[in-house]
Order: structure tokens, then C-alpha cells, then sequence
């Protein structure tokens, strides 16, 4: 158990020089992975939505997918003001939108996301899990005829 710490301790330690040396790069490089995740969650649900017709936060995948997405739109809202945030988190979501997020709609995306309220994930009230479900739909639902391939 010493031993994992210690191992930790030195990847955090690479972790806090390498994104202090890199300076506008990593935040960059932060918002493509934000974006890449946050598509693949978008996509793990709509699939879902597409297959089922709902998003049902009992499903371990749908559940894991709706905190990713939880996670991005958090990442998105801190920073959505920051342009160059947004185009570098735009660029990560249409390199993993399998088809489905592409450059003609990215902006789509990216502001509904902006526009909804309630996308929080908390597994101990239901009324939570109710509006982030129905947030995921409108968020889904803005994709409109676009189907993933």
C-alpha cells in the first residue's frame, strides 16, 4: 500500500510540472479530452434513447455515460466563455462524434448544453436523477435526424 502511494505521489508530481510547463497547451489538450469524452458519453446515451426510447440511470452504462456527461458540461459551463476552450473542446467532441457530432453541428451541441440547467447526477435523490434524465433527452433530442452510424 506504501508502495502505491509513493507511485501516485510521483505521477501527481509529473502531473503538476508537466501541465505548469506546458501553460496554454494543457488547457488545450484538457478541453480535446473533455470534449472526446463528453461526445462519447452523448453517444453511449443516444444510443441508448435510440434503442430503448429512454435513459434509464439504472443501467450501469447509461449511468456511467450521464456522469461523463455530467463532467463535461460542468468542464463546458466553468469555461464558456473561454474561446479557445470552446473551440478546442468543439474539435475533441467532432473527432469522437462517430458521425453523429460533426462540424455542422457541434455548436448545436455545445450551446444546448450550455442551455440546459438540472444536468446533475446524484444517486440519492430522485428528483435529481428525474431532471438529469430529462436534460440528457433535450440534449439528445437537439441532435435531431442525425443518426449515428
Amino acid at each position: 500500500m506504501k508502495r502505491f502511494s509513493i507511485i501516485m505521489m510521483c505521477f501527481a508530481t509529473l502531473g503538476f510540472v508537466s501541465c505548469g510547463s506546458l501553460g496554454s497547451t494543457s488547457v488545450d489538450s484538457a478541453a480535446k479530452t473533455a470534449g472526446r469524452n463528453t461526445a462519447n458519453a452523448i453517444i453511449t446515451l443516444y444510443n441508448s434513447y435510440r434503442n430503448t426510447g429512454t435513459v434509464s440511470l439504472s443501467n450501469p452504462t447509461d449511468l456511467t455515460a450521464a456522469l461523463m456527461l455530467a463532467t463535461g458540461y460542468t468542464n463546458m459551463r466553468t469555461n464558456k466563455d473561454n474561446t479557445e476552450y470552446k473551440k478546442a473542446f468543439a474539435a475533441g467532441m467532432v473527432s469522437a462524434g462517430s458521425g453523429l457530432i460533426t462540424t455542422a453541428n457541434v455548436d448545436r451541441v455545445i450551446n444546448t448544453m450550455n442551455s440546459l440547467t438540472g444536468l446533475n447526477v446524484n444517486p440519492s435523490t430522485v428528483s435529481n436523477n428525474v431532471g438529469t434524465a430529462t436534460a440528457i433527452i433535450q440534449l439528445l433530442q437537439a441532435l435531431g435526424s442525425t443518426s449515428a452510424q
